[in-house]
């Protein structure tokens, strides 16, 4: 009997879903219910719970792919982001202190392991304010094709009012600037997807096309 009660032991043992692997490190469970209770990742309307957890497993595949990116390069041991602002919006995000440990002792986590995402996220986005943010300067020929060709008649078409440019100009360069920072976002993490070993487990995700094979090592991921 002595023989199998380690083996009565282990099987007794839950042992966590992997939801996704990103280079050898596992994306669990834990992890997703950690950004949905946070609402890292925004929830679209017409999302059902099925699709939105494929959604926060993809966004923490891409954040895992940055984190490791950036982890390469040195710049997680030096970054110091704003942790304060950034747990404060996770708490105003999650509804608030107590709403926010409630969810989390449902699920039985704590807030150790939600603040170590939230700071994975903020150095991540910090990295994208000083590498992207400054070079996404939109012309003033892009903003006058963006008024006149695409908001200007979205505005015309749902029957609201459509101003003079003059007075949006300002809110028109904040949309293209962050267009042009997503699109750079996307395109670095797309270049690191493309170089790294990913496996996802989650009904639905898609696969993506085997890794090209690399001369050197791969150098190898908000709240919001």
């Amino acid at each position: 009997m002595v023989l199998f009660l380690p083996l009565l032991m282990a099987t007794a043992v839950e042992v966590e879903r992997v939801l996704a692997v990103v280079n050898g490190v596992p994306i669990l469970a834990s992890d997703a219910e950690l950004a949905e209770i946070a609402a890292l990742v925004p929830r679209q309307s017409d999302q059902g719970d099925v699709e939105y957890r494929r959604a926060v497993v993809e966004a923490l595949v891409d954040l895992e792919l940055r984190w490791q990116d950036l982890t390469a390069a040195g710049i997680t041991a030096r970054a110091n982001p704003d942790m304060t602002s950034a747990w404060r919006a996770t708490v105003q995000k999650a509804g608030g202190e107590e709403a926010l440990h409630q969810h989390l002792a449902a699920v039985g986590l704590g807030e150790r392991e939600l603040r170590e995402l939230v700071r994975h996220a903020a150095v991540v986005q910090a990295y994208v304010a000083t590498r992207f943010a400054p070079f996404a300067r939109p012309t003033a020929r892009e903003v006058e094709s963006a008024w006149n060709d695409e908001l200007a008649p979205q505005l015309a078409r749902a029957g609201k009012p459509v101003p003079p440019l003059a007075e949006v100009r300002g809110e028109v360069v904040a949309l293209l600037r962050e267009r042009k920072i997503s699109s750079e976002v996307e395109r670095w993490t797309g270049e690191l997807a493309k170089r790294a070993e990913i496996v996802r487990y989650v009904p639905g995700a898609a696969q993506p096309a085997a890794p090209a094979p690399a001369s050197t090592p791969t150098p190898l991921a908000p709240p919001g």
